[in-house]
């Protein structure tokens, strides 16, 4: 007697899920050829389903996918009301499309034998409100469409455009002008318009306006404070800026600035501990207000002007600043050494590094010391010029002379 073919051996298995009952019927494809002794390929079973044998006795919820469910032909009604005939739908779509889609194009998917009976049931649920946990519907002009839950439509283009504006920003050094950041982000003028508009924006973000209708936007959290002593401080020194005047309190440096961001901006610049936050060049003296109260003011250090330094006596002059402590000088080698090493032996090792180093020094002992290495030429001390990228944490351990941050330490020759 000839052995079934396999489309056949397929139908008598569905045969017999459907007489042991329970979970066993309806059953997936994958699950019904996995009950054939040998397994089946995937590949084997899809050619099988797709045979006369099996189609004239059995339907699968979709064609030529291995995870289908299939039920006898006289069954096949079961279907139609089935959840996860419409999950199956969902999933068939989310592989080759985008949500949501409309009733229609999922009933696309179920065979057509019994698409007008998938297509009804659908639009019952969807007018009593009776859709599966995993379906949502979604308004699209006079009707509806559908998505799974698991699978939502991706954000509109303006959101989309809105949270990439963000991303950029929080990339970039804090507070960007809005035309710059228009300009970067290669929008056209009409979606960077709706994108700075979404609450998606607005909410992530301070928005800084000035007099001059300029816009600064700076992402919310910490930057806000580092944009004040930083960006915008160097963006009202130019605005303040003319020849009979060359340093600026800060109730004129914020009048600048839009009555609403007034306030914040002047505690923020009226800090004592400011110093160390400034951007490079920039310094700042308290003003003394009588009644009204102090303030700082800032100014370029290009335009502060010192006496002569008071001549030293014949004596002091000849008498030679005694040597850095023997345990000082042993330890800063050692810390140069060992920094310089793990850097890479280039010979140029960061003061931040070298100050941690020796937690233990005072900062006006290791400053002394270190001056002293230089006279002797043991080491020499170089800038870093990039001004706008060094850090609050760069210029504090840095030593300020003549306007410039010396920062990185290199052997010299004695």
């Amino acid at each position: 007697m000839p052995k079934p073919n396999l489309g056949t051996r397929l139908a008598q298995e569905l045969i017999a899920c459907r007489t042991e009952g329970g979970d066993h019927y309806p059953i997936r494809l994958d699950h019904l050829a996995a009950r054939l002794d040998p397994a089946l390929e995937p590949a084997a079973v899809l050619k099988a389903v797709d045979s006369t044998a099996f189609k004239k006795q059995a339907v699968v919820t979709a064609d030529k996918r291995i995870d289908a469910r299939v039920a006898l032909r006289e069954d096949a009604s079961l279907f139609a009301a089935d959840p996860l005939t419409l999950e199956m739908a969902f999933r068939t779509k989310g592989e080759t499309g985008t949500p949501p889609w409309s009733p229609s194009e999922l009933a696309k998917t179920v065979p057509t034998s019994w698409r007008p009976a998938f297509s009804e049931i659908l639009a019952r649920q969807i007018a009593s409100d009776e859709l599966p946990a995993f379906a949502v519907q979604v308004k699209a002009g006079k009707g509806v469409k559908l998505h799974h839950k698991e699978q939502p439509p991706p954000p509109p283009p303006e959101v989309q455009d809105a949270e990439r504006l963000v991303d950029m920003l929080r990339r970039r050094q804090p507070g960007v002008p809005l035309a710059e950041l228009e300009t970067a982000a290669e929008l056209k003028p009409a979606a960077f318009k709706k994108a700075v508009k979404r609450p998606e924006f607005t909410a992530a973000v301070v928005q800084v306006k000035m007099t001059s209708k300029d816009v600064f936007v700076v992402p919310n959290g910490d930057a806000f404070g580092r944009f004040v002593t930083g960006t915008l401080l160097t963006h009202l020194l130019g605005k303040c800026k003319r020849p009979n005047a060359h340093a600026f309190p800060v109730n004129e440096l914020v009048a600048h600035v839009s009555k609403a961001d007034q306030s914040q901006i002047t505690g923020l610049l009226n800090r004592p501990d400011l110093a160390a936050e400034l951007p490079a060049g920039v310094g700042c003296v308290l003003l003394g207000g009588g009644k009204s109260g102090s303030q700082n003011a800032f100014f370029l250090l290009e335009h502060l002007r010192t006496a002569q330094p008071v001549a030293r006596s014949v004596a002091a002059l000849n008498q030679a600043p005694p040597p850095p402590p023997a345990d000082f000088v042993a330890t800063f080698d050692a810390a140069f050494a060992r920094i310089d090493r793990e850097r890479g032996s280039n010979n140029f090792v960061s003061l931040v590094d070298l100050r941690a180093a020796l937690p233990a020094v005072p900062r006006e002992t290791f400053d002394t010391c270190l001056r002293q290495l230089r006279r002797d030429r043991r080491y020499v001390l170089s800038s870093d010029e990039r001004y706008d990228g060094i850090t609050p944490e760069q210029q504090a351990a840095a030593i300020r002379e003549e306007g410039e941050f010396l920062l990185h330490v290199s052997r010299g020759r004695p």
